[in-house]
């Protein structure tokens, strides 16, 4: 079972938002143990974006080479404080899951049959991306099989839908939390077996997916705003994809 693996397991929910409420309930019932836990998400609206320049706790994207919105903002966040409250709770590893994942079916014999094959030495586990293992697609080809269903990951940074993190790996993400300058796939998935400073940050990728990110809008902004974004920055030549290797 995916929950013998995790002393806790932390499902990030905004409250307003009722279709994934739907999705929550489902994650709760499929998991089925009392280590479950659905934590507020930070929601961008709220947040001062202006006091957080002004304090340097939020900086321009030089990767996306654009601002970050007030949802992505709000999103980050909210993976802060789960890493925060993992340490504050003295647990030595927590699964960290979205509200828009749906499970497969045999997702806890794909898990079951991971955990038994990955090194002792994890501090990150990739439990999805949008990068399919075998793709060749972006970070792919840097990644590297060890087992059957265990891969050394690469610049994982195609999503924070779900992953686990040791009490290190959280310590880890922390100390290089702030200032905020990428969305927060970037800041837990892009580390992972890129760049030199994070030596001693371990992660890995599951595979199959045990998990897949439903059909659902996105909260993080609007499509709306998230387009006039992207335009925005398609329009001064200067737009990134979120795939592409990440600066150095």
């Amino acid at each position: 079972m995916i929950s013998d693996y995790f002393d806790q397991i932390f499902i990030l929910h905004l409250p307003r938002t009722i279709k994934r409420r739907v999705l929550v309930l489902y994650q709760t019932a499929f998991l089925g143990s009392a280590n479950v836990e659905v934590i507020p998400a930070v929601d961008g609206r709220t947040l001062d974006i202006e006091d957080m320049k002004a304090r340097e706790l939020l900086k321009r994207d030089e990767h996306l080479q654009r601002e970050l919105t007030l949802g992505e903002v709000g999103c980050y966040l909210g993976h802060v404080n789960i890493w925060s409250t993992l340490l504050k709770r003295e647990l030595k590893h927590a699964l960290i899951c979205e509200d828009d994942l749906v499970w497969r079916l045999d997702a806890n014999e794909i898990v079951d049959a991971f955990m038994t094959e990955v090194p002792d030495d994890w501090d990150i586990i990739h439990f999805h991306n949008s990068i399919r293992i075998g793709s060749r697609k972006h970070n792919d080809p840097g990644r590297k099989q060890i087992s059957r269903h265990a891969w050394q990951g690469c610049n994982e940074g195609r999503g924070s839908a779900c992953y686990a993190l040791t009490a290190r790996g959280a310590q880890f993400l922390l100390d290089k939390a702030f200032p905020i300058q990428s969305t927060v796939d970037g800041r837990t998935n892009w580390l992972t077996g890129w760049w030199k400073e994070c030596k001693g940050y371990n992660g890995y990728v599951c595979w199959p997916f045990p998990c897949e990110v439903a059909q659902v809008p996105s909260e993080i902004d609007t499509i709306e705003v998230r387009s006039e974004v992207q335009q925005e920055q398609e329009n001064k030549g200067n737009y990134s994809d979120r795939g592409e290797k990440p600066r150095r």
